[in-house]
């Protein structure tokens, strides 16, 4: 399998929260094994936060991360660092930094690790947790990948909650597939209205919807909305163009 093949993969697995068996703590561990096997890990370790604050540890990919490292991270460390922060850390020379992480430095160390990184775990702009990565080289991940790392983890949040433990029925399932085609035919029946009042192009129009709602704050349904329902002036919309 290549690792395209293993990405598509990765992402339909992470993301799809219908499916039959789909489990969150299988979820996070499904993370945690990508980060190892696509992006290029020796060990990964996901943390979310309880309600205290406190974080706790959801996920190790692998056997080598010992349970004192493992309770280590949660009260100190980048992964620490990074939920606090909201942002990633990257400690790519651990020599040097046992005066930050004074316990956690030592026990990577002793370990055989050589860098570490931490990425946020975060749904729409709010941080839930951290994701810890340790490579048992210097210097760490290459930029690309900390990309995917981070991609992996965004869509593995976003399925964290939206995860129901009642199985999804049949009718649940149609029900989002009609509000998706009504969606669609507002927001055509909206570009329509603007397109004749402003005279014009369609593809015109939608540029207008999307930077209206983007200046606003505003999903592009919830604006094809007040359109089509006369709570908002296709002027209005128009002007965002200018």
């Amino acid at each position: 399998m290549t690792r395209e093949e293993q990405l598509a993969e990765a992402f339909v697995g992470l993301a799809d929260t219908l499916a039959d068996g789909f489990d969150p703590v299988i979820l996070l561990d499904r993370l945690a094994g990508h980060c190892v096997g696509i992006v290029g890990a020796d060990t990964v370790s996901v943390m979310m936060a309880t309600v205290r604050g406190d974080l706790r540890t959801m996920s190790v990919s692998a056997h080598a991360a010992t349970a004192e490292l493992v309770q280590t991270q949660t009260r100190e460390g980048p992964g620490r660092d990074c939920y606090r922060t909201r942002l990633p850390v990257d400690a790519t020379h651990l020599d040097g930094l046992d005066g930050r992480w004074p316990r956690f430095t030592a026990q990577v160390q002793e370990a055989g690790y050589g860098a570490a990184h931490a990425l946020p775990l975060r749904v729409n702009h709010q941080t839930i947790g951290s994701v810890s990565l340790l490579l048992t080289a210097p210097a760490g991940l290459l930029p690309g990948d900390l990309r995917l790392a981070q991609a992996l983890a965004d869509v593995a949040a976003v399925a964290l909650v939206h995860w129901s433990p009642d199985p999804a029925r049949p009718m649940d399932i149609l029900t989002h597939v009609q509000a998706a085609v009504a969606a669609k035919a507002t927001v055509e029946m909206a570009q329509g209205m603007l397109a004749e009042h402003g005279r014009l192009e369609p593809a015109r129009a939608m540029e207008a919807l999307l930077a209206y709602s983007g200046l606003n704050g505003n999903r592009l349904t919830a604006t094809a909305q007040a359109l089509v329902r006369r709570t908002l002036e296709p002027s209005a919309v128009l002007a965002a163009l200018e």
